[in-house]
């Protein structure tokens, strides 16, 4: 199984708190775009309000001057007014917007993308010329376009040409010359001629004092009737150009981007006019909207912009700053939360591997987590003081064995009296018994500690305890020592073996150390729902500093290890391991006459008691 790689501490609390920061910032920008968004529909069925109002505004001054008889004029003045007012959208995500006018003659007048209009004379002097482009100009053109006005306009967001000493302005220049645009240049326009003073433009150049030429722009328009023209003072606009005075003019746009929107614009007031039955008005998404008068008379304006852009860059530098400064406080917070968390966690590193930890940190998990190394570290040292004293007491109680037989099988192999050799041959066997009962109790220890399988049926503990002590009345006897059990009939599940080893260890116990002539008392209660047996001897009292210590084994008060004084010390370890191989519990208590041992089994409630 492949394991996580491990990671600092630090990176650990770091990562968690970027991914949230940053999560809390994108929720907030989402929320704040959509606001935008809301705010910027708003501002879009403005503009498409004012669209339709300035369009019902051209069509009647677009009637009047029919009426006084300007003509083709009137369509031409209608088509640059429309075109000018075109540009509504363009601050809102790149958008487009277009007109088409369709009077009771059925003849059309559309917006334009690029358009214009000169002067022979100079500005507003003579015959007036307007100028088309679009008809010779594919997208490419129109970008080629708007990117020469860009670069070349002064102060207005169109390209205006004057002649010398004529710029609106008092103050020209800092040397007080004419400006670029007005310095003798004049505009050399060819184009096929439209009734009412216009023309599809070919081609137009700059002719400047020197004598040199610039071309402006050449169309792909065709046409027999071409005438050049002078034009002394010229104005040329695209709705594709940035304004010159909106916060954008020298920010980048996306022309590109406008003119796919200009196009669906004119695509769609195409596509309504054509669609338009009857006499009725239709609004779609508040950006398209078709009236109709008498006849076939006509007003359409459509318009195509994209909202949720317009929204992410006005609020650009607002998910910068914000950006810089969650990442900001990611980096200060993670620093010093990981300072705070990590340091008291280093330290107690540091003192983990000494051996002991404080437990007056900073921190309260952490102060709890050392308490429970120091007790761990305690219980091992106690784990380990057992495992020494118990090989200690092991070799202890085989050394002596073995010291004896060795000695007599020495013996034996000399040259030593044949009545001898008899005696010898017994203490060696006696002493090889010994070792073997002390292997076994060895190993019946480690089988119960290791929890060996028990061997569990039903029993009557009563019966468990009169087996053990009845074959011991002739001890008792002898002893002069009175027995008083108080043995009530309780049934458990447990294995029968076992317990009867356990109760035996204590009865030999008892018997060991009762006075002459003194008593025993032996009872067995059930106490809800556990079984308890106690074993009572007159004697002397366990000082108290041994009193932890006696079910460890090889444990024993004397400290001389006198045979006469006890067994192999395994007697007592032997029944705390029976009795927590079945779920219990076993101490030893003092009482005013002598010490007295006890166990606890665990007795299900469906068990009871048998009368």
């Amino acid at each position: 199984m492949k394991t996580k790689r491990a990671r600092r501490l630090r990176w650990r609390l770091a990562v968690p708190l970027t991914v949230a920061f940053f999560l809390l910032w994108l929720g907030t920008m989402m929320v704040l775009t959509n606001s935008a968004c809301d705010r910027l529909e708003g501002t879009v069925s403005q503009e498409y309000e004012y669209a339709q109002k300035a369009l019902e505004e051209q069509w009647e001054i677009y009637q009047n001057n029919r009426d006084n008889g300007l003509g083709a004029q009137a369509d031409h003045i209608l088509m640059y007014n429309l075109s000018a007012a075109s540009g509504g959208l363009t601050d809102i995500g790149e958008g487009g917007m277009a007109f088409l006018v369709r009077n009771s003659l059925g003849q059309e007048v559309h917006s334009q993308l690029a358009y214009g209009y000169g002067h022979e004379a100079g500005v507003d002097q003579g015959q007036r010329w307007y100028l088309y482009f679009d008809s010779g100009l594919d997208d490419q053109g129109q970008l080629q376009l708007a990117r020469w006005l860009t670069q070349h306009r002064s102060r207005s967001w169109d390209f205006a040409l004057y002649p010398p000493d004529s710029w609106p302005w008092d103050t020209l220049t800092e040397d007080g010359s004419n400006p670029p645009n007005a310095d003798g240049t004049y505009a050399r326009v060819t184009g096929v001629e439209r009734s009412g003073y216009a023309m599809d433009v070919q081609k137009i150049e700059l002719v400047h004092p020197d004598g040199t030429t610039e071309t402006m722009v050449e169309t792909d328009t065709t046409g027999e009737d071409s005438i050049t023209l002078e034009l002394k003072f010229m104005r040329v606009a695209s709705v594709l150009v940035p304004d010159y005075y909106s916060d954008r003019n020298d920010g980048p746009i996306d022309m590109e981007l406008r003119l796919s929107h200009f196009r669906a614009a004119q695509n769609r007031v195409h596509q309504g006019a054509t669609e338009m039955h009857g006499s009725s008005l239709t609004v779609s998404a508040q950006l398209f909207g078709i009236s109709q008068g008498d006849g076939n008379a006509m007003r359409v304006v459509g318009g195509q912009c994209d909202i949720r852009r317009a929204a992410v860059q006005g609020q650009w530098f607002l998910y910068i700053s914000t950006f810089l400064l969650t990442a900001a406080a990611v980096l200060l917070l993670s620093a010093h939360l990981s300072k705070q968390v990590t340091r008291p966690v280093e330290q107690l590193s540091r003192e983990a591997q000494k051996g002991r930890c404080k437990t007056d940190g900073p921190v309260e998990e952490l102060n709890a987590l050392a308490e429970a190394f120091n007790d761990a570290q305690d219980q091992l040292e106690g784990q380990l003081e057992r495992e020494r004293a118990f090989t200690r007491g092991a070799a202890h109680e085989l050394k002596t064995p073995l010291a004896i037989i060795r000695t007599h099988a020495e013996a034996l192999g000399e040259d030593i009296a044949p009545e001898k050799r008899g005696e010898y041959l017994n203490i060696i066997l006696e002493e090889s018994d010994r070792m073997g009962q002390l292997v076994g109790r060895l190993l019946e220890l480690t089988r119960l500690e290791s929890g060996v399988a028990l061997n569990v049926a039903p029993l009557n503990l009563a019966d468990v305890v009169r087996e053990v002590w009845n074959p011991l009345a002739l001890q008792l006897e002898q002893k002069e020592v009175s027995l008083s059990p108080e043995l009530e009939e309780v049934w458990l599940e447990g294995d029968r073996e076992r317990l009867k080893e356990a109760v035996g260890n204590l009865a030999s116990n008892a018997l060991r150390h009762v006075e002459k002539g003194k008593r025993i008392q032996v009872s067995l209660v059930k106490q809800g729902e556990q079984v308890c047996v106690s074993v009572y001897n007159d004697g002397p009292l366990i000082p108290q500093e041994d009193l932890p210590h006696l079910f460890e084994p090889f444990y024993r008060g004397d400290k001389s290890r006198s045979r006469d004084s006890g067994g192999t010390g395994l007697g007592l370890a032997i029944v705390r391991a029976a009795v927590s191989a079945h779920g219990g519990s076993c101490g030893v208590e003092q009482r005013a006459g002598g010490p007295c041992f006890w166990l606890c089994l665990p007795v299900g409630q469906d068990e009871g008691t048998v009368s």
